[in-house]
């Protein structure tokens, strides 16, 4: 099954792989939502390309209500070069993560090695971010929420320096430069 809303992007995607007479295309849908309706009614693809950004599910949510269900292999074929998202949805179950310029007998083999049970995210793309700690999810769910640093601190108990390093912190690790980036970053995956 091939996910992306781009139409174009979906339709190519989906001739090219027909095309190689070494992928059959089960499926495609215009979006996280569509994907998972198409799986409640029964279409079981051995993998799903899932884009990662979509308008009404994006493909860290797509993929989180994908595993409530189904252990279908993931790949993410994105345009977005993201090592923390890319740690964030190797986290939750993915299984590979491609550039959406990969060429196109990279992405069958990458499918085929997904659909035997490998795992094709590698460490550097992953890995150049850490993952958040359990201070700074709850730091970052504040964020987004609109609380202040002096709230934040009185609500957890800390003082506005210990806030003030937690919050710079997770700016670097979600690679953004103030609070406003942050919450948007946060907010498009999901996270928070």
């Amino acid at each position: 099954m091939v996910v992306d809303d781009q139409t174009i992007v979906l339709q190519g995607i989906a001739t090219l792989l027909k095309l190689s007479g070494k992928v059959d295309v089960l499926a495609t849908a215009e979006s996280g939502r569509q994907c998972l309706e198409q799986l409640s009614d029964g279409v079981l693809p051995d993998v799903i390309l899932l884009d990662v950004q979509m308008p009404d599910l994006n493909g860290l949510e797509t993929l989180k209500a994908i595993r409530k269900e189904h252990s279908i292999p993931v790949i993410f074929l994105t345009t977005f070069e993201d090592p923390f998202l890319c740690r964030q949805v190797a986290k939750n179950g993915a299984q590979g993560w491609l550039l959406k310029n990969v060429d196109v007998q990279v992405l069958i083999n990458t499918i085929a090695r997904v659909s035997n049970g490998e795992v094709l995210i590698s460490g550097s793309q992953a890995a150049s971010h850490e993952r958040l700690t359990s201070r700074e999810n709850e730091i970052a769910r504040a964020l987004v929420a609109g609380k202040t640093n002096q709230e934040i601190a009185d609500a957890q108990c800390l003082s506005l320096g210990t806030v003030k390093n937690y919050t710079s912190n997770l700016f670097n690790k979600l690679d953004v430069r103030n609070r406003a980036e942050a919450i948007v970053r946060l907010k498009s995956l999901g996270l928070a």
